[in-house]
């Protein structure tokens, strides 16, 4: 009876054995096809959420079989037991990522050259660039077949230092003019200047309205906020008489200017993490710069989700300029005969789910609801994407061409509606 008991638990024991070795060999071999649904082919992670879950499943199978292995074992070799199959399952990880290709992807940033006229001017205007000259955008790769030869766009500048072509003072009779504030959003960093969204509402506009000939000014500048805009309108842009100024509101503009001295919180670089370079360990570990690039990607978001909410509470010195600044172009205008409509760009990012600057728009709607102010929330427009889709390049987060299509689409459909606007 001793015997056949004994042979039970010998049996049991040598069962629990396999099934733990079996489980930890499972979680630390785990098969490259279990990844195929979350690579896509240029090697990137298409859902780190998969991804992780998959991780975490592993982990779970791992921790099940150490628990298995430490049953009955003796308390001296436990420790040695679970800080071998930690180092096992670390390699293990190591050598998957290697053989599926997974890494940390730090792609090389946009690269910015002025390129000026001979003896042309070398400063910038109060209200806009350096009048004249073109700015060179070279990106690292080309992947919609858009830029130009050298993965290149021209950013050409007007006289006032716009990037749009020269506009009389005087308007013209017969025409209605639209003057556009804003900043890069509005500048159309990263995109042809007819595919700027504010070219094409002039266009679209044109056709099947009776309001003359339509002419559009982009004194849109990168690194801008709305006291710029307001000073802009105030010195330069009041002087081509407008029928309608239309201000593209963008998330980050109770921000400083981008050229002053101080630090500007930088949503394309802070909140994606894009521009990140390798640690020391990251470039003989695979998985520590995956895993590092990660973490460091959910901690910088968060905390720039949480500055960007807070800089538009009630308090804040950059989001009371800013509405002071709305006040004062809706009373300028007031006084020219002239009408205003504010539109919202959001950032591109998780647009169709849990969107995370929505607080954002809906703090700038309320405002100039409460003003009287026309408002466009262009986030509605987008919630059909996910936002990366809609990016200039993977290391330039601006709107693209189909983006700015579907934002002149949205606006132009707005004025259609409420043709008092276009009186």
């Amino acid at each position: 009876m001793k015997s056949t008991l004994r042979e039970i638990d010998f049996r049991s024991r040598l069962a629990s054995r396999f099934a733990a070795v079996v489980y930890v060999g499972v979680a630390v071999g785990v098969n490259p096809w279990s990844l195929e649904a979350t690579i896509v082919p240029d090697g990137h992670i298409e859902s780190a959420a998969v991804f992780a879950g998959i991780l975490l499943a592993q982990a779970m199978l791992f921790a099940v079989g150490v628990w298995v292995l430490l049953q009955r074992s003796d308390w001296l070799i436990r420790p040695a037991i679970a800080l071998a199959s930690l180092i096992l399952t670390i390699a293990g990880f190591e050598a998957i990522f290697r053989l599926v290709g997974v890494e940390a992807h730090y792609p090389e940033p946009r690269r910015d050259q002025v390129m000026r006229a001979p003896g042309g001017p070398t400063e910038r205007r109060p209200h806009g660039f350096i009048p004249r000259v073109t700015v060179r955008s070279t990106y690292a790769s080309n992947p919609r077949g858009y830029f130009e030869a050298g993965n290149t766009i021209d950013h050409i500048h007007n006289s006032m230092g716009w990037r749009d072509v020269e506009h009389s003072l005087q308007k013209p009779l017969g025409v209605f003019r639209i003057l556009g504030l804003g900043d890069s959003y509005l500048f159309g960093q990263g995109v042809r200047r007819e595919d700027i969204a504010l070219t094409k509402i002039g266009i679209r506009l044109q056709e099947g309205l009776d309001i003359g000939r339509v002419e559009t000014i982009n004194t849109g500048t990168s690194g801008t906020n709305t006291s710029d805009q307001l000073a802009t309108l105030r010195e330069a842009g009041l002087s081509y008489d407008p029928d309608l100024v239309i201000l593209f509101y963008v998330p980050n503009d109770v921000e400083i200017d981008l050229y002053d001295n101080r630090q500007k919180v930088e949503f394309f670089r802070d909140y994606t993490s894009i521009y990140q370079r390798p640690d020391r360990l990251s470039e003989f570990s695979k998985l520590w710069g995956w895993a590092r690039q990660r973490f460091q990607q959910l901690y910088t978001a968060r905390n720039h989700v949480r500055d960007s909410v807070a800089a538009f509470s009630a308090e804040s010195p950059g989001w009371r300029q800013s509405r002071e600044a709305l006040q004062q172009i809706q009373q300028l205008l007031r006084e020219r005969g002239s009408s205003l409509l504010v539109v919202i760009f959001p950032f591109f990012h998780n647009l169709n789910g849990h969107y995370p600057f929505q607080k954002v728009h809906d703090i700038v709607s309320d405002y100039c609801e409460s003003l009287g102010i026309p408002v466009l929330d262009l986030r509605d427009s987008y919630r059909d994407y996910e936002g990366p889709e809609l990016w200039v390049h993977a290391t330039d987060q601006h709107p693209n061409e189909e983006a700015n299509e579907i934002a002149a689409e949205a606006v132009g459909a707005y004025l259609r509606a409420h043709p008092e606007l276009l009186r």
